[in-house]
């Protein structure tokens, strides 16, 4: 039986501490030594996408926590300020606007409408599409919703110092815009 060392970062004090873990009946994996000397120094807390999605799921889960009356998440948010922005969009053409794929779009459409939060209606130009409306209650949503919405992106960067939170924002887009590229 073979065992394998691993390196835990304890959450409170930062401390590293080594962990066999038994691997019965397997051989012990070949690694050249280039690879090893990577892993031995690899911590996953300086890798940037790891940081992005820890950061993207802590914002959501803030959000979650402050609309949780409203039973909305931030893809509906948005969903919503895109159709009040361009009344008249396709499905199409809303998930263009959110970066989302069709069928996501399609679900989130038809839960809103099913909420009343959106209208879809027939196109007059093709009948067999839809054009998407903000609806009254989608309205009455955006009018709870955003001003403390606006609150809550402010928490969200108050970690940063006042100068740093447009420069910050800045370096994002301009990563985002490099990787979609």
């Amino acid at each position: 039986m073979s065992s394998t060392p691993i390196k835990r970062r304890s959450r409170t004090s930062g401390a590293t501490r080594k962990r066999t873990v038994a691997r019965p009946g397997k051989a012990e994996p070949t690694l050249t030594p280039e690879v090893r000397s990577i892993l031995d120094r690899f911590r996953l807390d300086d890798v940037v996408s790891h940081l992005l999605r820890r950061a993207h799921f802590a914002a959501e889960e803030k959000f979650a926590s402050e609309f949780a009356d409203e039973r909305i998440t931030p893809r509906q948010k948005a969903t919503l300020i895109a159709i009040y922005q361009s009344p008249g969009l396709n499905q199409n053409m809303l998930a263009g606007h959110l970066f989302l794929d069709r069928n996501t779009v399609a679900e989130m459409v038809k839960r809103l409408v099913a909420r009343r939060l959106i209208e879809r209606r027939s196109s007059p130009e093709d009948r067999r599409a839809y054009k998407l409306f903000l609806a009254p209650d989608g309205a009455a949503v955006l009018d709870r919703v955003m001003v403390r919405d606006g609150a809550l992106e402010r928490a969200i960067l108050q970690a940063l110092p006042k100068a740093d939170q447009k420069r910050f924002m800045g370096y994002l887009r301009q990563i985002v815009d490099t990787l979609e590229a």
